[in-house]
């Protein structure tokens, strides 16, 4: 009998499904559909191979041909069922869209006419030696719907090509193309049975191409991958499925710890994650967890159990920290989701609950990101100048350069609403060179040191030190421009991290051996003054505008303002005093000692052109 490639096909079938079955599996639609196809796939052959033997005993030992019709309407009826499966599956992303709503009702009810159809009309079979076939109306309305299938299949693939990926485009044109060209073939020539053997092979692309779960297996836990994860979600707000969730981070209590701990961490974790329950575990990064539920409740009731084994661990230097989200649809889409987990990540809370409040933050966060983003692409970062003058020479001698952002319609944004997102997400590290290259041209054209000015101070932030040779950037731009290093003042926060504190002095040390001066900039709001003041090679101290406005309405800040210019003076460092407005304060800082005055009472900041005009107009 004419049955030897349904034989191989099923048996490589049955193979894979043993694996598929075996694997851990990631419950999406698009996988639900492919397991449902491959089944189909099976049965098909295993009827394929059953109505050849029906018609072989039919012919040669008189089995009974009713039974054998039979079999063979339900072998044809099963290759309709296999292609209305393959539909589904490849067209399955683009049928969520309304109008492809309309054409999967439309498949769906010709399937079930074109089953009805095969049921009613006439069949009949035929067998000389390995020439064996069915043949009829049945048969004629089998392969009109499989090839219509198939092709609306290949043609709905082809026209929404940019919207899916190579990969599965390729997948898709294989797994269909060797189907139709089968049934073209056997179609043409009756001994040639090769559509269940091509359905078979067909599965096998598709399996090792697109739905291999190993692909989304995390070998060192064996949970699933932050990009299943993104699968997972993605399903889920397609088809606007109900779920909550919560992350678990693993946070090391020691600064630096051994690579053995963090793999007995991570490992004693995964197992304790799967021991609560049948939900899909993922590990989205080295050391975070995340655990999706269909109910809110339910994934509260086995955080609160987790984080109570977790604190129950006394032989490890770690800590947990969660995130949970109640209801997944508070967060518009996968993007949402992960830029929530990534923006609480490592907040100092053991448990961060997800609300709407939190999520306008993270989505003022994002808004913030872009406008930085859109402002560096489209150079819209404008650079405002604020003169500060000299109590001994009579003069203005400094500006400090100070940061905005020009939005589309012309507005500005002030800096106290990006510089703090964009030093925690690194914008600042290119925002820090854009401001710095702009000074630089400025100061280039030689206008300003012509008018009086001796520098001018950029603000840079310590996280601008926190990579690799940060000082590299001040002394390519200093020596691109051909400045006098002794035109750069650079203000240092004192609010800077302690760990980056190494980073620091050793660049400051770098560009004060080239010519650059440096200002300790805001004394007074940062949570080590004392110990900057001491510590800090820098040339100035700059008092902030709440302090030097706190000189005179508040004994004690005026006490210590007095203590620390005498001090400063001592050092033989400078002071200046920012936020100065008016006349009498103006006076009262020049009788305390204050070296220079910045504030509102001489100029507001403005644009480089101002400042000019403003310089000219006072020489």
């Amino acid at each position: 009998m004419n049955i030897e490639l349904q034989i191989c096909g099923l048996a490589v079938l049955i193979i894979f499904f043993i694996f598929i079955e075996r694997d851990r599996k990631l419950n999406v639609k698009n996988r639900r559909l492919f397991v449902a196809a491959f089944i189909i796939c099976i049965i098909c052959l295993v009827f394929d191979i059953v109505s050849i033997v029906c018609i072989h005993e039919a012919v040669y030992n008189g089995f009974s041909p009713v039974l054998t019709r039979a079999v063979c309407k339900v072998y044809i009826m099963l290759l309709v069922t296999q292609g209305y499966c393959g539909f589904l599956y490849g067209c399955l992303d683009l049928t969520v869209q309304f109008r492809y709503k309309v054409i999967r009702a439309l498949a769906l009810v010709l399937y079930v006419i074109g089953e009805i159809l095969i049921i009613v009309l006439p069949i009949e079979y035929h067998m000389d030696g390995r020439i064996v076939y069915s043949y009829g109306a049945a048969n004629l309305c089998t392969y009109a719907l499989a090839i219509f299938y198939i092709s609306f299949t290949l043609y709905l693939t082809f026209k929404h090509k940019k919207d899916i990926s190579h990969r599965r485009l390729v997948a898709l044109f294989t797994w269909q193309g060797l189907w139709l060209v089968a049934a073209l073939i056997q179609f043409f020539s009756k001994e040639t049975l090769l559509v269940g053997f091509a359905a078979a092979v067909g599965m096998v692309v598709l399996y090792s191409q697109l739905e291999n779960p190993n692909e989304h297996i995390d070998r060192v836990t064996g949970l699933f991958t932050q990009n299943a994860l993104s699968l997972f979600l993605m399903d889920k707000y397609k088809y606007r499925e109900p779920f909550a969730f919560y992350t678990a981070k693993i946070k090391y209590l020691a600064p630096f710890t051994e690579l053995d701990i963090k793999n007995d961490a991570v490992i004693r974790s995964a197992r304790a994650f799967l021991e609560l329950g049948d939900e899909p575990v993922f590990r989205i990064n080295d050391d975070m967890f995340c655990i999706i539920y269909e109910s809110g409740d339910r994934a509260y009731d086995k955080l609160m159990e987790i984080k109570a084994r977790a604190d129950g661990v006394t032989g490890m230097p770690v800590e947990a920290k969660f995130i949970y989200c109640p209801d997944g649809t508070l967060l518009s889409g996968v993007d949402d989701v992960f830029n929530f987990i990534h923006c609480y990540e490592d907040s100092a809370e053991d448990i961060v609950i997800c609300d709407q409040v939190l999520i306008d933050r993270m989505l003022h966060r994002r808004k913030i990101y872009n406008l930085i983003e859109n402002a560096l692409k489209d150079d819209r970062v404008r650079i405002y100048y604020q003169p500060i003058y000299n109590v001994k020479k009579g003069r203005f001698t400094s500006a400090e350069a100070l940061v905005r952002i020009e939005n589309e319609d012309g507005t500005m944004v002030s800096p106290a609403e990006f510089i703090p997102i964009a030093e925690e997400n690194g914008q600042i590290i290119v925002l820090g060179m854009r401001i710095f290259r702009k000074v630089c041209e400025l100061l280039a054209t030689g206008e300003l040191q012509r008018l009086g000015i001796e520098n001018v101070e950029v603000n840079v932030s310590a996280a601008q030190f926190d990579h690799e040779n940060p000082a590299g950037f001040v002394t390519e731009y200093v020596d691109e421009y051909n400045l006098d290093p002794a035109n750069i003042n650079l203000e240092i926060t004192e609010t800077a991290d302690n760990d980056l504190k190494h980073l620091l002095l050793l660049n400051m040390e770098k560009l004060i051996r080239l010519g650059v001066t440096f200002s300790l900039d805001d004394f007074g709001t940062g949570r080590s003054n004392l110990d900057y003041f001491v510590s800090m090679p820098a040339r100035n101290v700059k008092f902030d505008l709440g302090f030097t406005q706190g000189y005179f309405t508040n004994s004690k800040i005026r006490d210590v303002m007095r203590g620390m210019v005498n001090i400063a003076h001592d050092m033989d460092m400078k002071i200046v005093s920012e936020g100065v407005e008016t006349g009498e304060q103006y006076e009262e800082m020049v009788k305390l000692g204050v070296d220079y005055i910045q504030g509102y009472y001489f100029s507001r900041p403005v644009p480089e052109g101002e400042l000019i005009e403003f310089l000219k107009a006072g020489t």
